[in-house]
């Protein structure tokens, strides 16, 4: 797994494809941890031993914490993902329940404030919020992690700063 971090501050918007949602501005950066899928295979012959291991694909997780709680509860983030969480009924929610990520999936952008960069990526969805901690008297710690998928050009990010290729 490689890591990188992109240090604050950072504008996060996600959403539906070409009209993403403010979330706010990051102080702490983004991390993203990319990540290569592989899924043991078990046959009789090694029992629960993997006799071989199949390629499930590559994925990238971005971790942003420290943005504006008012925006977050305003983006509705997790309520309107999918429909799992009640948008939509009993029906929406068996749509989404074992829905793969590159069918929910959103528009997620990240704006690097200096120097002036974006990153974007078409297919991404929220993980499970984890909890809020405060980190002082004034603000509050919101940490999200979306997870990336390829899009339809097999791109992990549409768009990446410059500095990266």
């Amino acid at each position: 797994m490689s890591v990188f971090h992109v240090p604050g501050p950072c504008t996060v918007k996600f959403g539906p494809v070409g009209n993403p949602i403010d979330l706010g501005t990051s102080k702490a950066g983004v991390t993203f941890r990319s990540r290569t899928g592989w899924a043991p295979i078990t046959d009789d012959a090694h029992g629960t031993e993997a006799a071989d291991y199949i390629f499930t694909g590559k994925a990238v997780q971005v971790e942003v914490s420290g943005i504006d709680v008012a925006k977050l509860l305003n983006a509705n983030v997790w309520h309107a993902y999918g429909g799992l969480f009640g948008s939509g009924g009993a029906a929406g929610m068996a749509a989404a329940i074992g829905a793969l990520a590159s069918v929910l999936g959103k528009q997620l952008s990240i704006f690097e404030r200096t120097p002036a960069n974006v990153w974007t990526a078409l297919i991404a969805v929220p993980i499970d919020p984890d909890s809020l901690a405060l980190v002082s008297t004034t603000e509050m710690d919101v940490p999200i992690t979306f997870l990336v998928v390829p899009d339809a050009n097999d791109k992990l990010f549409s768009v990446i700063p410059s500095y990266i290729i």
